[in-house]
């Protein structure tokens, strides 16, 4: 393996990863919807929730899991059972990943007509051959994260996406053109998932081939058994594909209660489901991109923790702990407050209209809770408490189901909003609890929220007086594409003022700055110079 950089820049490369394909993702959604119009939009979205439910069952949780146990045998210098763990990785992943595939392509007709349209099933046959690609993927992802060498992961992140959505349009444009009719350029576009994991597979074999060591590796006289490496990994991923199966429960929560209360306090079915779509298609998108961001850091840190709570630094694991949750507050705190300020004009430029203001303010609320939940959790598991962050997700959602019970007959939507809210920071208040009472941790309350809430004021107040001047100035009126161009440069500025208040008011170190990918030694070295960096 090459040198390694440190979870740090991991994490922030992940980040970036994150961000470029929820860029793309974002694009293709509005050409694709252009192209094929409402109807064979429909026909895709139906192939992928029982894909994605498939590819949860069956490889949710392994890449972290693969990661955890191999960083662990990385730390004891044993490179056998680094490949013990792979290969058995890779096996169970293939063998899951092939039922799969033959549940979801030989049922695509009865899958199809659950959905509701028999149309489908030409779109689900096609997304079905990616369930035999996305596990080996899976398998060589978190074999690289277990070594703490995030490169191949973000960089297969970025092709698989680009590829994706290389094959959604040029297949959704050319069937269409072509006359094939709506299901067949539905089933095109639902084959980019096929093509983009083969381009992320091939990217991730190279990076593994370049990288095999040729000498000999011996077995060691502990080395564990095929069966007993087996029933290890499958212990270490449930928890963690539990934990990812949660969040989904927490939207269902919404999906079975939301709308019959709305219904109940005299909504009309069609403003029911309307002000639903205020929360869920708005609201939630735009809350989960800083959510995103804080899952790459909590896929940096788990191996990170795993290492050095196996080898029994536990400095080292205090400090890493104490990286990852500053990085987390330092990315979540201004995106909250950014999309509290900046509601308005981001509802206009990217929905067409501003009647999800009220919930995307309160939604923003919830960023930071679920960026820092998410981080926690992450360490928990990485420390061996596998089930402790899943436990208290599943108690985060019966307060969001008491929340929504209480809140949505008397403030409506934006009701159901703040039981989010409640609900992230009970989940995000309980693993702190966990991390300081389990694993003896101190709690740097001061050093992670004091700066940065300092440097996301200053930011928040040029905002504020930004979005203030540009309401008087009459922007609400520009028409859409002003007001996107406005919010763009707005956003810009923001970002350009929180970074100069980072370093201003001491929030990041040096070490932080020289962890950014390329930039990060250079810009380190010429802030130093400037006087704006703690060692």
């Amino acid at each position: 393996m090459p040198q390694r950089h440190g979870f740090v820049y991991g994490a922030l490369l992940l980040a970036l990863a994150a961000v470029v394909s929820k860029l793309l993702g974002s694009v293709y959604t509005i050409v694709l919807q252009n192209v094929m119009g409402d109807q064979g939009m429909g026909l895709f979205q139906m192939a992928y929730p029982v894909y994605a439910t498939l590819l949860a069952v069956a490889t949710a949780g392994f890449p972290v899991a693969i990661s955890k146990m191999v960083s662990e045998r990385v730390a004891l210098g044993d490179e056998y059972g680094v490949r013990q763990v792979f290969r058995m990785a890779v096996v169970l992943l293939s063998a899951l990943g092939a039922g799969s595939f033959v549940l979801l392509y030989g049922w695509a007709d009865a899958w199809a007509k659950l959905a509701g349209d028999p149309a489908a099933a030409w779109a689900i046959r096609a997304i079905a051959p990616a369930l035999l690609v996305v596990p080996a993927l899976s398998a060589l992802r978190g074999y690289f994260q277990g070594y703490q060498w995030m490169q191949p992961t973000a960089a297969s992140q970025v092709v698989e996406q680009v590829v994706r959505v290389m094959t959604i349009l040029g297949l959704a444009i050319w069937l269409t053109a072509a006359g094939f009719g709506k299901e067949m350029a539905a089933a095109g576009a639902a084959f980019g998932a096929v093509t983009g994991a083969l381009a992320g597979l091939l990217m991730m074999v190279g990076y593994w081939l370049r990288q095999q060591q040729t000498r000999p590796v011996g077995r060691r006289p502990d080395s564990l058994s095929g069966r007993t490496l087996a029933k290890q990994l499958l212990l270490t991923a449930f928890p963690i594909s539990l934990g990812a199966l949660v969040v989904p429960l927490m939207n269902n929560v919404d999906v079975v209660t939301v709308v019959n209360l709305l219904k109940h306090t005299g909504e009309t079915q069609v403003q029911a489901t309307t002000d639903f779509g205020l929360l869920t298609g708005r609201a939630f998108k735009l809350m989960m991109l800083p959510t995103t961001l804080a899952a790459g850091i909590g896929v940096a840190v788990m191996p990170a923790v795993s290492e050095a709570f196996t080898l029994g630094f536990r400095g080292l694991v205090s400090d890493r702990v104490d990286t990852a949750i500053r990085l987390t507050v330092l990315i979540a705190l201004p995106a909250g407050i950014g999309l509290l300020l900046l509601a308005g004009p981001v509802d206009v430029a990217l929905f067409k209209d501003a009647a999800g203001v009220d919930v995307i303010q309160a939604m923003a609320c919830a960023t930071v809770f679920a960026s820092l939940q998410t981080t926690v959790a992450a360490v928990l598991q990485g420390a061996g408490w596998m089930y402790l962050p899943v436990l208290n997700l599943l108690l985060a959602s019966a307060v969001k189901l008491c929340g929504n019970l209480l809140l949505v007959p008397g403030y409506g939507i934006r009701g159901a909003a703040w039981a989010t809210v409640f609900s992230y920071a009970v989940a995000t208040l309980l693993n702190f609890v966990a991390l300081r009472h389990r694993l003896h941790l101190p709690l740097h309350w001061r050093g992670w929220f004091a700066r940065p809430a300092l440097a996301t004021f200053i930011m928040g107040a040029a905002v504020f007086a930004m979005e203030r001047q540009w309401r008087w100035m009459g922007g609400m009126a520009w028409g859409r594409m002003g007001i996107a161009a406005a919010s763009g440069i707005m956003v810009g500025i923001a970002i350009a003022i929180y970074a100069v208040a980072l370093l201003v008011t001491g929030s990041v170190r040096q070490q932080d700055v020289a962890a950014i990918p390329r930039i990060g030694p250079r810009l380190a070295a010429w802030c130093q110079r400037l006087g704006w960096l703690n060692p």
